[in-house]
């Protein structure tokens, strides 16, 4: 495939260099091309440029899925049974209880952020 124009991509990553590099790599061995490029800073005249890996709009599925699949590798069972049960986390204020998407620590409804791990609900 040619190097897909910019209109033609879809931004499937932000981040450091070397990051967007190790994604490309995984991406490449399992047959799909990407491009990085870069963004100029946001106008503030001394915001660094912001960088992304794309793909080809018709790519994005098996973009996601191989770095969804390496991103599991990296954790084991329990972890991943855990991340699955947060995904099903209904953060209901009017109940007595809730339970924090990312630790798992239940706690009672008020605070707006968990008391385990800091993550912002609400």
């Amino acid at each position: 495939m040619d190097t897909p124009h910019t209109e033609e991509l879809t931004i499937v990553l932000r981040g450091p260099l070397a990051d967007l590099q190790r994604a490309a790599e995984l991406l490449a061995e399992q047959g799909v091309e990407s491009v990085i490029g870069k963004t100029d800073g946001d106008g503030c005249g001394s915001c660094a440029p912001k960088l992304w890996l794309g793909v080809a709009r018709d790519d994005v599925q098996a973009a996601v899925a191989v770095m969804e699949g390496d991103w599991r590798a990296g954790l084991d069972p329990h972890q991943i049974e855990a991340l699955e049960r947060a995904a099903h986390i209904v953060i209901d204020p009017d109940a007595a209880e809730t339970t924090c998407p990312a630790c798992l620590t239940t706690f009672a409804t008020g605070p707006t952020e968990c008391p385990d791990c800091g993550l912002r609900i609400g």
